[in-house]
């Protein structure tokens, strides 16, 4: 049974930091002001999404943060 909040599907894409730092070098276009961005260690190549679809992308990220923080805290009886 899963706990957590369940991803929705996104355009990002799940990459490494070499990979990261590649794609931050180099020139490139992007949809939005990023290219990619890092949650906790994960990065994400961000390129293929719309402001809007960014802004939904990093809610949704927010909230499985948030939803992990709030299971820890409980306390069990």
């Amino acid at each position: 049974m899963c706990y957590g909040l369940p991803m929705r599907y996104h355009k990002a894409v799940p990459i490494s930091r070499p990979e990261a730092d590649f794609i931050i070098s180099s020139p490139t276009s992007s949809l939005n002001e990023c290219v990619v961005i890092e949650d906790d260690g994960d990065w994400y190549d961000v390129r293929r999404m719309t402001e809007y679809e960014l802004t939904d992308f990093i809610e949704t990220l927010q909230r499985a943060r948030l939803s992990a923080l709030a299971a820890r805290s409980m306390t069990p009886h």
